[in-house]
């Protein structure tokens, strides 16, 4: 198998996001499982885990076009990923005939749709909706501090220039106990601005402790009505004093 490189995730690590723009890169998985999710109304729906030699990424390289991805996959438990070589596949691809060539661009334009249509009709049978997005025990404790999160645009993905950005308000309603991630309420929503995969440098600042600044991105959003929407936040970068930090908050909590 012509690989370019391999990559190895930790549980629960995000590979690909739902949403994201594609690159038609094409990747199999060389050790472990992964899963590929959709997120829905009702919370986040398993379309399928992927085992040792199941190839993901092939409907975007298959539909010859860039576009956003119709899925997310993430690593469950530690998982090694190998990206096949795109010139070798982009070569094979063109020995085709043109009527080949349609027939599998339509498939995956199916195989998309399919997707999508499974996702809507399991989360109508969903009995219990993910935690992640409705009110658990400890986000309402969490809630109930009221701890301010500020944020804006990474300086990448904001806008050019050098006048200040001032930054969007929120509260803080749950924490990945890993420290990867947080879950918080804006009374600033924009659709132009709170994509899915929209990078911010979010910063909150724990009780006892000095204000901490963390880069993140939006893995998932629901909208309440007017500006305020609920949003889930996948912190892009992370190191142990975090983590300690989320930990020691975290059983505070639970010895109240």
């Amino acid at each position: 198998m012509d690989l370019t490189r391999t990559i190895e995730y930790e549980d629960g690590e995000m590979i690909l996001l739902e949403g994201g723009e594609t690159d038609r890169a094409v990747s199999v998985v060389l050790e472990g499982q992964v899963q590929v999710v959709k997120e829905t109304e009702r919370g986040r729906v398993t379309v399928a885990v992927l085992e040792e030699g199941d190839i993901f990424g092939e409907a975007s390289f298959l539909a010859q076009k860039r576009g956003r991805r119709s899925a997310s996959v993430l690593a469950k438990g530690k998982v090694k990923i190998g990206v096949l070589n795109h010139e070798t596949l982009t070569a094979e691809y063109g020995r085709l005939s043109p009527t080949f060539q349609k027939m599998l661009r339509d498939l995956s334009d199916r195989f998309t749709k399919t997707t999508l249509q499974t996702a809507q009709l399991a989360a109508k049978h969903m009995k219990d909706p993910n935690l992640e997005r409705r009110q658990s025990k400890r986000s309402s404790e969490i809630l109930r501090l009221r701890l301010k999160v500020s944020y804006y645009p990474e300086p990448s993905a904001g806008p050019k220039g050098t006048g200040t950005i001032e930054p969007i308000l929120g509260v803080l309603t749950d924490l990945a106990e890993t420290g990867t991630g947080m879950g918080l309420i804006t009374t600033s929503f924009s659709k132009s601005s709170h994509s899915l995969g929209a990078r911010f440098i979010f910063q909150i600042t724990f009780p006892g402790k000095p204000m901490m600044r963390v880069p993140g991105q939006i893995v998932w959003l629901r909208e309440m009505g007017g500006q305020k929407a609920r949003l889930g936040v996948k912190f892009t970068e992370t190191n142990p004093y975090l983590q300690k930090v989320v930990k020691e908050f975290l059983q505070s909590l639970a010895a109240e």
